[in-house]
């Protein structure tokens, strides 16, 4: 049973009701049309008086599941448009709402993620071959039978994440070849393709072969700074994805920029790398033969020259020990 209690719900005598801007912000940002539907026909009934319906008979009434509507007033909590009462668990089902629409109700988003029945997706493998064909598949690349939580967490794969089955199986194939059997690890892959829009196969495979490049290069690079022994920070990564992707720095050229850097500085900084790699993209310098032209245009080139390497050195060493602009050398 739910219980709508009362709530200053702003409704008018004039044949339509009041629908909070957020509610029809969310349609596009959930893509979940199941949601409103269950939260427009929650709010008409309170409109019309109608405050004891259970979740059963939303779920009737709009030819829906029980868990759906579950999870959309799950959903609105979280958003803070709805207020939930007496919850206990997703299987009992039962609790009371309370439409939020004052000021002093509104609240910060938090994350939501929908939960599953084993009942309820059992039901929807029934209905869609093709899906349950995916689970035997997954059971076979991982070599093992799925756990309830396995299975709730691949559903979620194609219901929450909205990746197809096709791109699922080359997601979860994938990590397994790189020896990643968990699926909690491999959801996290999943919300991260989902983020970058991977709707087919063509796309799963291009996302794989940038990345594997990048692990390539990445793997050079760690070689070249004798820091195999430890993993990189995020910030490094980071450093390391801007001299691939965005200054399209050859090896050579990191390492020239690893060199500059401990002479100038005594130690592996990858800051200071990043500001000597950054300046010669924007001179476009990105391989060693540029590096050679340049040198020999900065002979016939004033001190200030865009080439003036020893400007670009001093450049990057004030960036990263003077970042306000400060230097002591002019007794500041």
């Amino acid at each position: 049973m739910v219980m709508i209690l009362e709530s200053n719900i702003p409704c008018s005598d004039s044949g339509y009701m009041a629908l909070p801007a957020r509610v029809a912000d969310l349609l596009t940002e959930a893509g979940c049309p199941t949601y409103l539907s269950v939260y427009l026909f929650a709010l008409r009934q309170h409109e019309k008086g109608n405050r004891n319906i259970s979740n059963s008979f939303i779920a009737e009434a709009l030819k829906i599941s029980k868990i759906d509507v579950v999870n959309a007033f799950l959903f609105y909590s979280s958003q803070g448009l709805v207020k939930i009462h007496n919850f206990t668990s997703v299987d009992d089902g039962d609790f009371d709402i309370e439409f939020s629409f004052t000021a002093s109700d509104k609240k910060a988003a938090v994350p939501f993620k929908p939960s599953y029945k084993a009942s309820e997706i059992s039901r929807r493998l029934q209905e869609n071959p093709r899906m349950s064909q995916m689970y035997k598949i997954v059971g076979q690349i991982l070599g093992k039978t799925l756990s309830s939580a396995d299975t709730e967490l691949l559903y979620s794969f194609h219901d929450y994440y909205g990746l197809s089955v096709e791109v699922i199986l080359v997601l979860i194939e994938y990590y397994v070849s790189k020896g990643k059997h968990s699926m909690k690890y491999i959801e996290k892959e999943a919300g991260k393709w989902a983020s970058a829009g991977i709707d087919s196969v063509e796309k799963a495979k291009a996302y794989i072969e940038k990345r594997e490049e990048f692990l390539s290069y990445t793997g050079r690079i760690r070689t070249l700074l004798g820091i195999q022994e430890r993993r990189l920070t995020t910030r490094e990564l980071s450093y390391i994805h801007n001299w691939q992707s965005e200054f399209s720095m050859s090896l050579d050229m990191v390492k020239n920029a690893y060199e500059l850097t401990v002479n100038q500085t005594g130690k592996l900084s990858f800051a200071y790398m990043n500001k000597i790699l950054e300046a010669w993209a924007k001179s476009n310098i990105h391989m060693p033969q540029d590096v050679a032209k340049a040198k020999k245009a900065e002979a016939n080139r004033q001190k200030n020259s865009r080439y003036d390497f020893e400007a670009l050195q001093r450049q990057a060493f004030d960036a990263v020990n003077f970042p306000d602009g400060r230097n002591e050398k002019h007794g500041v």
